[in-house]
């Protein structure tokens, strides 16, 4: 019967602990959310938020919680809940203030609350509401039971002179005057300055007087080159208090002959293609390296961009991406020609510029290459810390890449002592080697001397053919240890130093001094991403095997519509330098090993060309006094021109906020599809995703952080191939959170009602419970039920397996029951024995009083002597009784009876 009682109350508890049985307490403390808008126009307020959320902290009980956060763009969360005394103090978070976005943070401020508690989310703001949906956000929170209250802010007047609108013809012609018109808004009279920029380059600067109001300002410019264009209008005036709605951008383009931007590598290295292209329809615009552009605009002018004798490390990581994305998505041609400078040994190894042409900076064959050596000594100080240690070690990775596994490397960093990271010797396995070098972290200080020679004198005795010290630094050492005869003694051996100054901080003489003696090279570096080209090509030009300086005729693969120039035979060639193939390439002329000559291929939108000889004549020998020089290289430029016609597409654009929704209408409705790609002025793509709404419409939409120019490719495509492309520009005008806006008491007051709040005078009530229902904290039950019915199971164990005797517990209950019915029983009995003591007094007394009644009836008789004698006796007795009470006799009868 026990073991059935047990089970069934075990299955019972585990039953119970399943479903999920909780306890619910009554909630008594709040939990406020104190939403700060931190927008521009409430930049005037943010000292004063904190002040009053801090008064209001102080007036909480100790268990309510409280939490910050401050929205601008996006919400970001200041304080998390706590029941601290200690509101913010300052803001911490960086916050775009371009934008007012309150109903991202209205849904932050909603999530930091837990789903049992009484939450409530006071809105600080003057209500000018430029991105999301405050008011329907607000509606959310009241159905989760929440609150939100809203305590205005009033905006503050500024003086402010503003570009309302800046407009160019989209399309102007070679020569064309085109009108570039104004308006400008301003709140004061005034004295400004009007100045426009045409890619980027100065072509208007005037000072006009402004009126209170609005003011139309037109002027004119002659457009002398064609091409893709964009404009920038600024104005600068005394007194103007918001800067930020100073500028507006426009584009345009212009129609005309074609152009190429030819790139020198060297002055002088592409004279003669200079030329070949002018004496054609094609005007060739030659720039020194220096002079490459920095915006995407500057390049997407140009129908084609050719690089000759041009190395990487000249170049910043941010002009090739440009340069790739030119290509990439807008369908910009490019050509490489080589020289000492190029390829290879240019650094151009795992580069944006190497995966856009048909050709590997990496050669095959490594194995027919020399034995080689090489040691990278490398800075690991304190002042190598962020970006510039993960730029080495990327550089010091693609150097590993480089080398065979049978090479010889070592990888010595340093701080104030050298740690050898990489024992020199062969590399065997990369990935254990690359593993090993991307663990260096930065740290300590500066000493350059000790892990210098520590590299020449491990590489000093080897066996190599040649031996390499590459050493990269920001810092200085101290200068009088004997650099000269160090590296003088390791020349003896073989070896030869080349050094890397990055930044204004490195002993840029010393390490200049060093790679003089040491028969190597010197860079001095100033933007860290050059840094992995560099090391690429000290790797490259220490095996000297890149650049193949036999006298050989190129051998024609397959000439496509260039073979006619080949009919009369091929010139001989003096130098190239190696190359791989890739694999789609269409090789057109190789060497006599089979590399790459003059090789081809479409990448993208674009076509890129790879020629690894020079265009001198130094490497190319008798090819540019060749008959056929000019005309083959027009058409080895042409062919890399845009080839699609330009569909016309009507495109027109809506601003909501930091959102822009761009709708494309095709002028015919066929059944070809609609790709798009967007980037923005710095050459990032931007995410933009075309969706078919109706046939030859689309729509798709990109978020944007601030005003400029994104440019636009439409590519046609049938087939999965394009048969067509469109390139424009998407201006994005300044935040609307820049033009003075009064505080918005309609929004403000419609987000209070959704909210189920109220608009608040003050904060004296912000963690009362006004407004908010009952709410519970729910207890689970699960673990004390489950232990419950462990620990009843175990009993049952106990029971069954080692046969627990419980018939003690059936005594003992035997034993508690006789004694409590003896208990009774003795109750009950002086109870009876009580009452009949009870009864007795009362007959005795009864009886005394008719013996009483008899005396005083009975006549008087007259005393005998013996008479006299017995009386006495009697009193004595009644004395002795009667000065008893009635209960005294019962207790003294009972007692006595007891002790019978």
């Amino acid at each position: 019967m026990i073991l059935m009682v047990l089970r069934t109350l075990v299955f019972t508890l585990v039953i119970l602990a399943l479903a999920g049985v909780q306890i619910l307490s009554p909630i008594q403390h709040m939990a406020t959310a104190f939403v700060v808008d931190r927008s521009h126009s409430m930049q005037d307020h943010e000292n004063g938020a904190l002040e009053q959320v801090q008064e209001a902290v102080d007036g909480k009980a100790p268990e309510d919680e409280v939490g910050v956060i401050s929205t601008g763009a996006k919400a970001q969360v200041e304080i998390p809940l706590t029941n601290s005394d200690d509101a913010v103090q300052s803001f911490q978070t960086d916050i775009n203030t371009s934008y007012t976005n309150l109903g991202a943070s209205l849904q932050l401020g909603g999530s930091l609350f837990s789903g049992d508690a009484k939450g409530r989310v006071v809105l600080m703001t003057d209500g000018n509401e430029n991105v999301g949906d405050a008011v329907r956000q607000a509606g959310y929170l009241k159905r989760q039971g929440y609150v939100v209250d809203v305590f205005p802010y009033s905006t503050t007047f500024q003086q402010d002179i503003a570009i309302d609108s800046f407009d160019v013809p989209e399309n102007i012609y070679l020569g064309e005057q085109a009108s570039l018109s104004l308006s400008i808004q301003s709140s004061i009279d005034t004295t400004s300055t009007v100045r426009v920029q045409q890619n980027g380059e100065l072509i208007l600067d005037q000072e006009v007087n402004l009126n209170a109001g609005m003011n139309q300002l037109s002027f004119e410019h002659l457009v002398t080159e064609d091409g893709f264009h964009t404009f920038q209008a600024e104005i600068v005036a005394e007194g103007d208090q918001v800067l930020e709605n100073n500028k507006l951008s426009a584009f345009a383009e212009t129609k005309g002959i074609p152009r190429v931007l030819i790139v020198e590598g060297k002055d002088g290295a592409a004279v003669n293609l200079e030329e070949s292209l002018n004496s054609s329809a094609v005007q060739a615009d030659r720039i020194p390296v220096e002079l490459l552009p920095t915006q995407l605009s500057n390049f997407l002018q140009y129908d084609s961009i050719v690089m000759s004798n041009v190395s990487a490390h000249t170049m910043t990581e941010s002009q090739m991406n440009l340069i790739h994305k030119a290509v990439k998505d807008f369908g910009v041609g490019f050509v490489m020609t080589g020289g000492e400078q190029s390829y290879g040994v240019g650094g151009y190894f795992k580069t944006p510029i190497e995966r856009l042409l048909p050709v590997d900076m990496d050669i095959k064959g490594k194995k027919e290459l020399p034995s080689l050596g090489l040691a990278i000594v490398l800075d690991k100080s304190g002042s190598m810390g962020g970006n510039k240690m993960a730029l080495a070690r990327e550089a010091a990775v693609r150097s590993i890449e480089l080398l065979r596994e049978k090479d010889t490397l070592g990888v010595i960093a340093f701080d104030s002592t050298p740690w050898q990271i990489v024992e020199t010797g062969p590399i065997g396995d990369k990935e254990d080697v690359i593993k090993k070098v991307r663990s260096i972290m930065p740290s300590g200080g500066t000493d350059i001397f000790t892990p210098t020679a520590q590299a020449f004198s491990q590489l000093g005795p080897m066996e190599l053919k040649r031996k390499h010290i590459i050493l990269l630094t920001d810092g200085q050492s101290a200068a009088s240890m004997n650099y000269r005869q160090m590296i003088q003694n390791g020349k003896e051996d073989g070896v030869t130093l080349s050094t890397v100054a990055i930044g204004t901080g490195a002993d840029g003489p010393l390490l200049d001094e060093m790679a003089q003696i040491g028969d190597g090279r010197f860079y001095q570096v100033q933007n860290a991403t050059k840094i992995p080209t560099i090391l690429s090509r000290e790797t490259a030009l220490i095996t000297r095997t890149y650049i193949e300086d036999d006298p050989f005729y190129p051998k024609l693969v397959r000439g496509y519509e260039w073979a006619p120039y080949f009919a009369n035979g091929v010139p001989r060639m003096n130098a190239y330098i190696a190359t791989s193939p890739k694999g789609r390439a269409q090789q057109v002329l190789v060497s006599e090993k089979n590399d790459p000559v003059l090789s081809r291929w479409q990448y993208g939108l674009g076509k890129t060309v790879a020629w690894t000889s020079d265009l001198t004549g130094k490497w190319a020998g008798e090819w540019p006094s060749w008959g056929n020089w000019s005309p083959l290289w027009n058409d080895i430029v042409t062919w890399t021109f845009p080839q699609y016609e330009n569909d016309a597409y009507e495109i027109t654009k809506q601003v909501e906020g930091n959102e822009v929704t761009l709708n494309v209408k095709a002028a015919d409705e066929g059944a070809s599809t609609l790709e798009g790609s967007l980037v923005n002025e710095a050459g990032e793509e931007v995410d933009l995703n075309l969706q078919a709404k109706a046939p030859g419409v689309y729509e798709g939409t990109f978020q944007t952080d601030g005003a400029g120019v994104y440019f636009l490719n439409l590519t046609e495509q049938e087939d999965g191939e394009p048969v067509g492309t469109f390139k424009t520009g998407v201006v994005v005008p300044y935040s609307e959170e820049y033009s003075f806006e009064p505080t918005n008491e309609k929004l403000i007051g419609d987000i209070a009602e959704a909210g189920g709040g109220k608009v608040l005078e003050n904060m004296n009530d912000v963690f009362s419970t006004r407004g908010l229902g009952p709410r519970y904290e729910k207890q689970d039950l699960f673990y004390f039920l489950l232990a419950l019915a462990l620990i009843l199971f175990m009993l049952d164990v106990a029971i069954r397996r080692f046969h627990v005797n419980l018939a003690f517990i059936g005594k003992l209950r035997t034993s508690s029951e006789k004694k409590k019915k003896k208990e009774k029983q003795v109750t009950e009995k002086r109870s009876t024995q009580l009452s009949q003591l009870k009864s007795a007094s009362t007959k005795r007394t009864q009886g005394s009083s008719s013996d009483e009644n008899k005396k005083e009836k009975q006549p008087i008789i007259q005393e005998t002597p013996d008479s006299k004698q017995k009386p006495p006796k009697k009193e004595k007795q009644n004395e002795s009784s009667g000065g008893e009470s009635r209960e005294e006799r019962m207790n003294r009868l009972l007692n006595a009876k007891k002790r019978k």
